[in-house]
């Protein structure tokens, strides 16, 4: 007992020189913050601004002296009722939230303190993990010894995330009830306050009723600390709240997924640095307003209600240029990117690769196999028996138009094996996608990779064979004007250009009525007014459609977050039905769109589209002349 009783004045020393050092190094080791002028403007393509982002975040900025005393003693008494007295961290609400934390088993209650949580706005992730926590008390700990509480606290104030992609109380004052923060009521003050705890569940757009639950808590916790009598609170939770007039433009962050991208493309070039951003960034990007606005509109106007996800890219053939993206439905509710992000069944959409492969191998449209239930000896060990959709088959010899139009699963696995299996995946490699395992069934789609690489290959089809990488930025200067990066459209030819044209024309069998066997073609019914080639995919989880024209490569894909199976048509045909509005919406009945030429190599040619024949009553469809 004696040995630990001298222990313990070793062990405080120890304590305070680590303490006492640590305070040391944040003394002597600065942390910038950014200023007011520091910020970010994207251009669309039509050099018009879409996006203005200060301090790292869409805000407008505010000035300490500009905000209500109201709001700032609410934040604190909310947020951190020790904020004037800590260093950074405060050590009694550490101890706190551990004790209530370890009695419920769960984690109940957080320790961040208004400083901390700045820190986290401007540098950090919202990792919950130990190295970002550390990284978070380290910056914490250096902001309170190089900037006054006043800095820190207007800092907090102009970063803090709202949800809707709304940064700071001012904007969000204005986003949530159309007033500017010195006109907000206490009841209006103490919604605000309460939001930012859970953006996606205090949203009073989102969930009134949680709105109104969090904002008794903060009124209460404002009363309890002095900010306002306990009656004013009484009073302001009884008050009606007047929202803002709710309208598309204000709910649906139309542009929120296409900025995130951005930023991440500047991140990846090196660009997204505090420097460059201090010294203010001008980024000019392909960001197409009209055809965002369209992809938008098409999604909500067909949107199931459902825990369904729906996301869509637009990428412009010939250069390879993302004009939209929608990461999901709503960013207002998810800003997780599942076009960028999410690794996908992709299933027949794969096939025009494969058929590709065919062509340049000598194949033609009229190319036929026997399409019968069939089994496959692989290896000695080895069956594969693929099915085709419902089990339908036309027991006989169909043409290669057919098999597209229809998805036929034994006639992709017979090309497949016919080429030799090693071919579709050495084109994949071509496009940058490795595969994790090579099997017989990827002629079918049964592979996964991001979406976009996906509208890559799509891309490459409809620039008659160029492939680039996809790109959202055009060109990045500083405020003065030099030029930081410039973007350069250098498409390489990938596929070859007749092959690739006459792939383009079978694209079209899906819509084609004379394509009925015992199947009925994919699109049937779903053809836009504009000539559009296309294919859709499905899987257990996913339903995909992939199009294009000379002007727009389009590829919509829906599906559970969580790998739901979808056991209905309904859920399946989400993305047929968007696929179809939006192309009719950017080109209505009667306006005739643009499509591709043949080459002088290229000839068209009537022919029955299940066997491949020549017919007077055939459809047309493109082969390489003899």
């Amino acid at each position: 007992m004696k040995a630990v009783k001298k222990l313990v004045p070793a062990f405080i020393l120890v304590i305070a020189i680590s303490v006492t050092s640590f305070y040391l190094y944040a003394t002597f080791s600065d942390v910038p913050l950014l200023n007011e002028n520091s910020r970010v403007l994207l251009y669309d393509n039509q050099n018009q601004v879409f996006y203005e982002s200060n301090y790292f975040k869409n805000s407008t900025w505010c000035n300490f002296e500009d905000f209500p005393t109201l709001l700032t003693d609410a934040v604190v008494a909310v947020e951190d009722k020790r904020f004037y007295s800590h260093l950074g961290i405060d050590p009694i609400r550490i101890i706190k939230a551990f004790a209530v934390n370890l009695i419920s088993g769960s984690i109940e209650e957080g320790a961040s303190t208004i400083t901390q949580q700045y820190a986290r706005n401007l540098y950090l992730s919202l990792d919950q993990t130990y190295s970002r926590k550390l990284r978070e008390i380290i910056i914490a700990t250096k902001m309170e010894m190089h900037y006054s509480k006043q800095d820190i606290l207007e800092g907090y104030l102009n970063t803090v995330y709202f949800g809707h992609g709304i940064y700071g109380f001012a904007k969000a004052a204005d986003f949530f009830f159309d007033k500017n923060l010195n006109e907000c009521s206490i009841g209006e003050i103490a919604m605000l306050v309460g939001i930012p705890n859970g953006p996606s569940y205090y949203s009073p757009f989102i969930n009134l009723k949680n709105s109104k639950s969090r904002q008794k808590i903060v009124l209460n916790a404002m009363a309890k600390n002095g900010v306002i009598t306990q009656d004013e609170a009484d009073q302001a939770w009884n008050d009606e709240i007047h929202l803002a007039e709710l309208s598309e433009k204000n709910i649906k962050q139309i542009d929120g997924y296409y900025v995130d991208a951005v930023i991440q493309e500047l991140r990846n070039l090196n660009l997204y640095t505090e420097e460059n951003i201090k010294n203010g960034l001008e980024v000019y990007t392909y960001y197409d307003n009209e055809v965002q606005k369209t992809l938008q509109e098409s999604i909500q106007k067909h949107d199931p209600n459902t825990g369904q996800e729906i996301a869509g890219v637009i990428l412009q053939p010939f250069t390879f240029h993302v004009l939209a993206i929608n990461g999901g439905k709503d960013y207002t509710t998810s800003q997780y990117n599942r076009i960028l992000y999410s690794t996908r069944q992709i299933g027949s959409t794969l096939k025009p690769l494969l058929y590709y492969c065919a062509l340049a191998d000598g194949f033609t449209p009229s190319t036929t196999f026997l399409s019968s239930a069939t089994s496959f000896q692989i290896s000695e060990d080895e069956v594969y028996t693929p099915t085709n959709f419902l089990e339908i088959y036309p027991e006989t010899d169909i043409s290669m138009i057919n098999a597209i139009a229809c998805s036929d699963n034994i006639y992709a696995i017979k090309t497949h094996l016919f080429l030799g299996t090693d071919l579709l995946n050495s084109t994949l490699n071509a496009f940058g996608i490795e595969l994790t395992e090579e099997n017989i069934s990827i002629a079918l789609g049964s592979t996964n990779f991001p979406l976009i690489d996906l509208a890559k290959i799509y891309n490459t089809f409809a620039s008659e064979g160029l492939v680039e990488e996809p790109s959202f930025i055009r060109l990045v200067c500083d405020a003065k004007g030099n030029i930081l990066y410039e973007n350069k459209d250098e498409p390489k030819q990938l596929l070859k250009r007749d092959e690739t044209l006459i792939l383009t024309s079978l694209l079209r069998s899906p819509y084609d009525i004379k394509n009925i066997t015992g199947s009925t073609p994919s699109m049937l019914g779903y053809e836009p007014y504009t000539m559009t080639a296309v294919k859709s995919g499905t899987s257990d989880w996913d339903s995909l459609v992939a199009s294009y024209n000379p002007n727009y490569t389009m590829i919509l894909w829906t599906g559970y977050d969580d790998n739901k199976a979808m056991t209905t048509s309904e859920e399946r045909r989400v993305v047929k039905e968007v696929f179809q509005d939006f192309y009719n919406t950017l080109y209505p009945k009667g306006e005739e769109g643009p499509w591709y030429a043949p080459s002088a190599n290229i000839e068209a040619r009537r022919v029955d589209p299940i066997s491949g024949q020549l017919s007077i009553n055939g459809s047309l469809y493109w082969y390489k002349r003899e």
